[in-house]
């Protein structure tokens, strides 16, 4: 009964553990979306506003409407980017979810980037993996 009882858990584990790596790749996938929306609109606006309003107060309003769909899509990303997944240090293999200003501030290759671990402390390129 015990033993039965041990596989199943195991099983329910272990598809918790799957959909948690599906939901996360998802959520990875709409953040890559939201970046290229917001960047290939804000680019859009910004050439509209140099074509159409060369030199005017017009301009000026459009680069800011530009600057600031940009920044709210780098501010969702960056969202999703934390909640999505954990970091994983390189030395103690601690994983872990960073605060929101890490991410910001913190340089990146793709998925990894450069932070300083809450476990070790030590300043490492930290990869993104999907489940802990």
């Amino acid at each position: 009964m015990e033993d039965n009882y041990k596989i199943e858990m195991e099983n329910l584990i272990l598809e918790m553990r799957k959909k948690e790596e599906e939901s996360n790749k998802y959520l990875l996938r709409l953040e890559t979306v939201i970046i290229f929306l917001s960047t290939v609109s804000a680019l859009a606006i910004i050439f509209i506003s140099a074509f159409l309003a060369s030199g005017t107060v017009l301009m000026f309003f459009l680069i800011l409407i530009a600057l600031l769909i940009l920044f709210i899509g780098i501010y969702f990303a960056l969202n999703i980017e934390r909640d999505a997944g954990y970091y994983e240090c390189r030395y103690c293999h601690h994983r872990y979810v960073p605060a929101f200003i890490s991410l910001l501030m913190a340089l990146h290759i793709g998925r990894s980037r450069l932070m300083k671990c809450p476990s070790c402390g030590k300043r490492t390129w930290q990869k993104k993996v999907l489940s802990k």
